[in-house]
């Protein structure tokens, strides 16, 4: 029996190499045919974390123009791609090449977590979700923060799975520190934050668990504060993290926001059209942040049956399988299996939106299987979906876009595996667990 179960563990680990393998060389072919020029012309629109970390290379620290203060976004991308560039060079294939090693380590993750609440097997098909995922394959080899936040969160989200029955304190500490840094690249993890403190509070008691989460709030904060204090410094006003979210909200939030998301348009391209309502010259800062929201504030007052529709329709778009809201000659999930209408004309990008929807549609029909299948009796599992509902919650009320998603798909994936396992196998599935790899 001993024996057996070493081969099991010996034989996943084999696989689970071979995941990794095909999934960073999948990974690096997207990329080469990408970079047809400097930085990628695939990648345009992306490269503002770009200037900023040359600006930090050159010695110029954090800004986007020498010479003037600069807050809007987060520091973690800026500083990461900095790094990357001190050590090997500024070039968008070596970008590309470690960003894809480090979406191979989300898998690796993915495989930790799933192995830890599910069963090994079931952590190598979330595994092989994970590193053959067209979105993350894509989003593998572009200049966005997609990437690196995915594989923070996630080793967050490990390490309370794995710790979240300690009382030692500097474990608590060391969790606060990683998701502090987690925050730093996308302040949209805070969300997360809420969600493993309520878990903790529910799975521990407050009386029990009061130390270990002022632990952890220890370590975020000492991330997060120093910071703050800097943009306080540099700005003279309070920023927590970055400056983004209002202006975010107001765009996710107006009157030609529903306009948008019905038509088919990203909401990126919004802050452009001659329609949007912009801010009053002369306003800067705190100031200009305040104008925004008013200007919500009305709008939810005076429209409040088209803020509840435009929410419902923010909360579709964000998992939609589709993403890009409009998706070139398929202009409905219907047609992805009517290809008649496409005939010769299919492209690559047809063939790219079809593979993200297909995929899309299969990760989260046995993720759903895999999370009924185990509310009732694993504990982490309801973890797993408060991070959901709560990074959900925010990005609809804020500002969405279906690539914001991205980072919760490797949530989804830890639950496919488990669904897949028992939907697929059914009757075998205790079997299969006894003699499981």
């Amino acid at each position: 029996m001993l024996n057996n179960k070493i081969l099991g563990v010996k034989l996943s680990v084999w696989i689970m190499l071979l995941i990794l393998y095909l999934g960073l060389v999948l990974r690096m072919i997207i990329a080469y045919y990408s970079s047809s020029d400097a930085m990628g012309a695939d990648l345009r629109g992306d490269l503002l974390h770009h200037r900023v970390a040359v600006n930090i290379v050159n010695g110029h620290g954090f800004v986007m123009s020498i010479g003037e203060p600069y807050s809007f976004n987060p520091p973690g991308y800026a500083y990461f791609l900095a790094g990357s560039y001190v050590l090997f060079g500024k070039t968008w294939f070596t970008i590309a090449f470690i960003q894809s090693s480090l979406s191979m380590l989300s898998v690796v993750c993915v495989y930790l977590i799933a192995s830890k609440i599910y069963n090994r097997l079931s952590a190598l098909i979330s595994a092989s979700f994970m590193s053959f995922y067209p979105y993350s394959v894509y989003h593998s080899s572009r200049v966005m923060d997609t990437t690196l936040f995915t594989f923070m969160m996630l080793v967050s989200v490990a390490l309370v799975i794995y710790y979240w029955r300690t009382r030692n304190l500097k474990s608590w500490i060391f969790i606060g520190l990683v998701m502090g840094l987690a925050c730093l690249v996308r302040t949209t993890m805070l969300a997360v934050c809420i969600g493993v403190f309520m878990w903790l509070i529910v799975v521990l008691g407050l009386s029990k668990g009061k130390k270990s989460l002022l632990a952890c709030g220890l370590g975020i904060v000492c991330i997060v504060l120093p910071w703050t204090i800097r943009n306080f410094v540099v700005e003279r006003e309070f920023i927590f993290i970055d400056a983004k979210g209002i202006p975010n909200a107001y765009m996710g939030n107006n009157e030609l926001t529903l306009e948008y998301i019905d038509s088919g348009k990203s909401l990126d391209q919004l802050w452009q059209d001659s329609r949007f309502e912009r801010e009053p010259k002369g306003l800067s800062g705190a100031d200009e942040r305040t104008w925004y929201m008013s200007q919500i504030v009305d709008f939810v007052r005076n429209n409040p049956m088209t803020y509840l529709k435009l929410l419902y329709k923010k909360l579709f778009l964000f998992w939609s399988p589709y993403i890009n809201p409009n998706m070139s000659n398929i202009k409905g999930f219907g047609d992805l299996f009517s290809f008649s209408e496409l005939g010769a004309n299919l492209s690559f990008e047809d063939f790219r939106q079809i593979s993200y929807t297909l995929s899309y549609s299969v990760l989260s029909l046995f993720a759903i299987c895999g999370f009924v299948l185990s509310l009732g009796h694993i504990s982490e599992s309801r973890l797993l979906l408060l991070v959901l509902l709560l990074y959900t919650l925010v990005n609809v009320l804020v500002w969405t876009s279906t690539r914001l998603r991205i980072p919760l798909d490797s949530i989804l994936a830890i639950f496919a595996g488990y669904g897949m396992l028992r939907t697929v196998f059914g009757k075998f599935y205790e079997n299969i667990i006894r003699n499981s790899v």
